[in-house]
């Protein structure tokens, strides 16, 4: 078994649930309305999607210090929410794809592909603030 797939397996231990939204995106002007005007995704958008996928993975705070984190969320428009996440998966999305995690929404900003090494990919997840927590 190599080193990134022993990795892999390490970071297995903090598998949580999530919830993905493959067809719900930010960078696709979130949707439009009957007049073909561009309008927010919702929460009932998230709560009504047919497409949503439940998972278990790895999802840990992008930064290591906690220091660093909490001071991150605190900046992030008064939210004391840790704005940035790791996510590893083996499962391939899109940038901008609204995820559920831990209560509250978040979209992926940043994807670091180590498919061609490892088989996974690890996925940067941000708060996204047009969208309440969950509740």
């Amino acid at each position: 078994m190599s080193v990134i797939e022993d990795l892999y397996e390490a970071i297995s231990d903090f598998s949580t649930p999530i919830t993905v939204h493959p067809k719900l995106n930010a960078l696709d002007n979130d949707k439009t309305d009957p007049m073909h005007e561009t309008i927010s995704i919702s929460m009932t958008d998230l709560k009504t999607d047919l497409t949503a996928e439940e998972l278990e993975d790895p999802v840990l705070p992008r930064h290591s210090s906690v220091s660093e984190s909490i001071a991150q969320g605190l900046g992030a428009a008064g939210s004391t929410l840790p704005r940035q996440l790791a996510w590893y998966s083996e499962h391939e999305y899109r940038a901008g794809t609204y995820v559920e995690y831990n209560g509250h929404v978040y979209q992926i900003d940043q994807i670091a592909d180590y498919d061609l090494v490892a088989g996974i990919f690890v996925y940067y997840l941000k708060g996204d603030d047009t969208l309440a927590p969950m509740g």
